[in-house]
């Protein structure tokens, strides 16, 4: 009903309807509403039509606006709608709840003081709670299985077991199943135990057992892995082995696919007892690795995943099942389509220890073709961990800082998804990783495994930080497993398994189940009630939702196509709505919903409309408020509608036809706002005289007020407003400055938390409202985070002092060594400073010095030194400083002989006290040789002397004697020159009798095109090479 005349005031109005009650019958009641009107309105309560009046059990309270019904000791006969209805001269209102009484659960018989036991711990009143639960298990087929679970909870909660989603009795073959109830003296709570005699290969899975009574629901998981016993050796070595399958009595079929993809093979087989699978290749038995995934899905097939299939992967894939009656095969032949572009060399396997690196390297036909680096299907971009190298048609991938997680299979592509894939085997404390994601339905069960290096470690599982409850948690050797049964999701996040300073995670997702939308409500109705209100009606949907919902109430002007939420209902019944709860006048109509966590039913639209008018309320009042001297102060409030009000300011009104004003010249300024149903005023830059200035606000219906209180202004940092950081070389100047607000206040400078001291190194200074501190010379230990306090508000400085970056000064190109075996290689390399580190790798891995590699670090110089280097020792050298990189690329040849000249024996013929020069030439000059004649070494002395000439060494007998003939040999490893000197008295004659042809005198060789000019001239000729 709408007011004739603003003299007549205004009508009820409530502004918090009573909400309805159910308590258990002998507990109180309690009903409570806000209702203003002016004047200020009559408020009685109403049940079933009549007044009710106060009595013992049945008392009204008042206190302002809030009234309320409080009914004490509740009966079943008190249960029903109360009406609260308010009446003054300008009109009426009523709103209404209902109270429910409940029957107390029957309370069973207390034994006697002497004989109550205590209440075990967990059993308590209200939900079950596990006191212990199933202990993952991994067993050999045929080994006994026992779970146990032990729940608390009052009234004593029902115990079943589940398997894989199922109950016992779903499953296909449970008759080895047994379960046993616990006995009460093995300890408080229910207990049921299953037992699993004989296990199979197919009793593998995940076994819940479920606690459940009137307070709730409760699970506890374990995993049960059965695995196939070790075969053994055959008792006579020469024996063949038995066939592991049967021959295949048709042929199989074929199956094509690209290398670089996917292979699925899917087999569903059926039997009782149930089969027993397994997979085989080329008459092998396949265990699940990196690339080859075996799973059960959701329908009951079995599942063999070869992942990125290479050459070698083709061949005959059999599926074999059996169980006590007998056997079956089903096969597929896989054949590998190879891309007519390969690698010219493609990966190979690698092994690296946990916090070191591993290399991964191929070859591409062609220098200019791109590739990519995956991790799976992952994208693998340069960075600090995955370093990647190009050089010529090699592709490098480096992975530093090797962690669990980085275990994995990788890849090399080309264009045209041309691939090479290589397995990297990660060392450390875990052997068995989590995998990268796990996908899993709501409701389903999530197992995480994880197997250690050592048996009887204990890790820790922890969801996004936090760590998991013990009793989902299971450990038997080297397994470790982690069972969420029935996922929500609530259980998604990122899990990790810790072991020490080793990490796997893993990225849980719970994807929802799809569910129906609850339905709608029903027999909608209204009724229009009395002074601007109206009532509305409806019940339950039918069948009621089994997850929690409310009802969302929405109205619409008639004439409009939107519609507006009201509010919303928890529980069904009858809500009024009063002109409070529209904006503007006009005939409504009203339409309701069910809304659920799985959607919303469709609208059910109330028959016809109502005339509400909107009456102002406070629906948040001005406060009082407190700034500094000058800021701006902000008064604001929020009414029930949009309607136009007045601001006054120490009782003078402030004018409204400007949004922008001032109180009198050269006084306060302020600002009037109003945005839907907020007003806001704004005083600017109040000062210390305005302090305790009152301010109100006027509209029909509605009055309001606050005061304003000036405070002393606070000192405040004026710059920097937000962490700066800051990044120096040493020996700079750093300073730092911190700007406030107010001139010669003091501050604190700190470092890392702790107090700075002055020094010479460290200097404070302050000039009015600017601190500094000053670091003349920075260096690296500098670093830290600098802060500058006082009165509780600091500013942050984050300093980085960096050694200046290093330059490779030489060699500035690529360099080529060619040496032979046992040579000494070594490699330098010059930097700009001379305390830069350095760092030595071959072929992508870090050189460390041992005796076969020398490290030297001289001034500037850094050297590698192979002293004898092997075949082996060649390679791909870097030397790396800071960002820069010195290539170096070393062959070593393994060389077949030493003695270059002579190739066979030279026999040299001399006269007494001639001069002669025994010459042996080798292929490396720091070659060391050994003379010795007739098998004994001999000594150097004037009339022998011994010479090293680049490659050359020399024997040299300056006054030949009868006695130094004999045969000289130069020695060196397992090779030797041979020499036979003979010594006469006088040359005998050309045509003597004794002229021997074998002897020769030498006299040259033609490469050094050296002589030995004392032979006279037919015995020159004569020894030429």
């Amino acid at each position: 009903m709408k007011a004739s005349s603003g003299d007549q005031g205004s009508p009820p109005c409530f502004l918090r309807f009573p909400r309805p009650v159910r308590v258990v019958s002998g507990a109180e009641a309690e009903l409570k509403c806000v209702v203003l009107g002016e004047p200020p309105p009559v408020v009685v309560w109403e049940k079933g039509g009549q007044q009710l009046a106060a009595s013992e059990r049945l008392s009204f309270l008042a206190d302002g606006a809030e009234h309320g019904l409080l009914l004490s000791s509740a009966l079943p006969t008190d249960a029903g709608v109360y009406v609260c209805r308010a009446r003054n001269a300008a009109g009426e209102a009523y709103a209404a709840a209902a109270v429910t009484v409940l029957e107390p659960p029957a309370s069973e018989p207390e034994p006697q003081p002497a004989e109550r036991p205590l209440p075990p711990p967990g059993s308590g009143e209200g939900a079950p709670v596990f006191l212990t639960g199933p202990r993952s298990q991994w067993v050999l087929r045929g080994a006994e299985v026992v779970l146990t679970c032990r729940a608390g909870g009052l009234p004593e909660p029902t115990l079943y077991w589940e398997k894989d989603g199922m109950a016992l009795d779903e499953v296909w073959d449970s008759s080895h199943f047994a379960l046993e109830p616990g006995r009460a003296e093995e300890g408080p709570g229910a207990s049921l135990a299953l037992r699993i005699l004989a296990a199979r290969l197919p009793d593998s899975g995940v076994y819940v057992c479920h606690a459940r009574n009137a307070h709730g629901h409760a699970q506890a998981g374990a995993l049960l892995q059965v695995h196939q016993p070790p075969e053994s050796p055959p008792s006579d070595p020469d024996e063949a082995p038995a066939p592991v399958v049967e021959p295949l009595k048709c042929a199989p079929k074929t199956f094509w696919v690209n290398e670089g993809k996917h292979a699925k093979f899917r087999c569903y087989v059926m039997g009782k007892p149930e089969p027993e699978i397994e997979w085989h290749w080329e008459g092998r038995p396949l265990l699940p690795d990196r690339r080859r995934l075996m799973y059960r899905d959701r329908d009951g097939g079995f599942v063999l995943k070869v992942l990125y299939c290479q050459a070698k992967d083709r061949g005959l894939y059999v599926c074999a099942a059996r169980n006590s009656a007998g056997q079956t095969l089903s096969a597929v032949q896989l054949h590998v389509k190879e891309p007519r572009l390969r690698f010219t060399r493609p990966l190979q396997d690698v092994e690296g220890c946990e916090h070191g690196i591993a290399v991964l390297e191929c070859k591409v036909p062609n220098s200019r073709i791109p590739t990519a680096w995956f991790r799976e299907d992952q994208r693998l971009l340069p960075c600090r961990k995955y370093e990647q190298i190009e050089e010529g048609t090699v592709r490098r991938l480096i992975i530093h800082r090797l962690k669990a997680d980085d275990d994995g299979v990788y890849l090399c592509e080309m264009r045209g998804r041309v691939r090479t894939v290589a397995n990297v085997t990660v060392k450390g404390p875990i052997l068995k990783r989590l995998p990268r994601k796990l996908d899993v339905l709501e409701g389903e069960n999530a197992v995480l495994l994880v197997e250690t290096l050592e048996a009887g470690v204990e890790g820790r599982w922890s969801r996004d930080g936090e760590e998991l409850p013990v009793i989902c948690q299971s450990s038997s050797g080297h397994m470790h497993a982690l069972v969420l049964p029935g996922v929500t999701r609530e259980d998604a996040g990122e899990v990790t398994f810790s072991l020490g300073n080793s990490r796997t995670t893993t990225l849980l997702r719970v994807k929802c189940v799809k569910h129906s939308p609850p339905g709608p409500p029903v027999s909608a109705e209204m009724f229009k009630g009395h002074k601007n209100t109206v009532l509305l009606t409806w019940k339950p949907p039918d069948p009621a939702p089994e997850t929690p919902f409310i009802y969302r109430l929405e109205r619409q002007e008639v004439g409009s196509e939107d519609w507006i939420q009201c509010f919303s209902i928890e529980k069904a019944g009858a809500v009024e709505v009063p002109g409070d709860c529209v904006p503007s006048e006009g005939d409504y109509r009203f339409r309701i919903c069910t809304v659920s966590g799985h959607g919303r039913s469709p609208h059910v639209v109330f028959h016809g409309s109502a005339h509400l008018v909107p009456t102002a309320r406070l629906v948040a009042g001005l406060e009082d408020v407190q700034v500094y001297d000058g800021e701006d102060a902000v008064f604001s409030l929020d009414l029930s509608t949009i309607i136009q009000g007045t601001w006054f300011l120490n009782g003078e009104e402030l004018k409204s036809n400007e949004p922008e004003g001032q109180v009198e010249p050269g006084a306060l300024r302020y600002r009037m706002e109003q945005k839907g149903l907020q007003h806001r005023l704004i005083l600017h830059a109040v000062k210390h005289q305005d302090s305790g200035a009152l301010v109100g606000f006027s509209c029909p219906g509605v009055q309001d007020s606050a005061a304003l209180t000036i405070q002393e202004s606070p000192v405040h940092i004026l710059s920097p407003q937000d962490k700066v950081s800051l990044t120096f070389t040493t020996s700079d100047r750093v300073v730092l400055t911190c700007e406030l607000s107010r001139v010669d206040f003091p501050a604190t400078w700190y470092k890392d938390g702790q107090k700075v001291e002055e020094s010479e190194l460290l200097v404070v200074k302050m000039d009015g409202r600017k601190h500094r501190l000053i670091l003349p010379e920075a260096k690296v230990q500098d670093s830290g985070e600098f802060e500058c306090r006082t009165e509780g508000v600091s500013a942050f400085f984050g300093v980085t002092v960096q050694d200046p970056p290093v330059h490779i000064v030489e060699p500035r190109e690529h360099v080529f060594v060619h040496a032979i075996t046992s040579e000494c290689v070594m490699l330098a390399c010059e930097v700009d400073r001379e305390d830069a580190p350095v760092c030595w790798y071959k072929d992508g891995q870090e050189v460390e010095e041992t005796d076969f590699v020398v490290l030297e670090n001289e001034g500037p110089h850094r050297r590698l030194v192979l002293p004898a280097t092997q075949p082996s020792d060649g390679g791909e050298f870097q030397c790396v400083a800071g960002d820069e990189r010195a290539y170096f690329t070393v062959t070593i040849t393994d060389v077949s002989s030493w003695i270059v000249y002579p190739s066979g024996k030279v026999y040299v013929a001399a006269v007494r006290l001639e001069r002669v020069v025994l010459t042996c030439e080798l292929c490396r000059p720091w070659a060391e040789v050994r003379w010795t004649k007739d098998g004994e070494e001999v000594v150097e002395s004037p009339a022998l002397l011994l010479q090293k000439e680049d490659t050359v060494r020399r024997l040299v007998l300056p006054a030949v004697q009868l006695e130094d003939s004999g045969e000289y040999l130069c020695e060196i490893d397992d090779e030797s020159a041979s020499f036979t000197l003979t010594v006469t008295e006088s040359y005998q004659s050309q045509d003597s009798s004794n002229n021997n042809p074998e002897l020769c005198v030498l006299l040259k060789k033609p490469k050094t095109r050296r002589l030995w000019s004392r032979f006279p001239p037919w015995r020159r000729t004569a020894g030429t090479e």
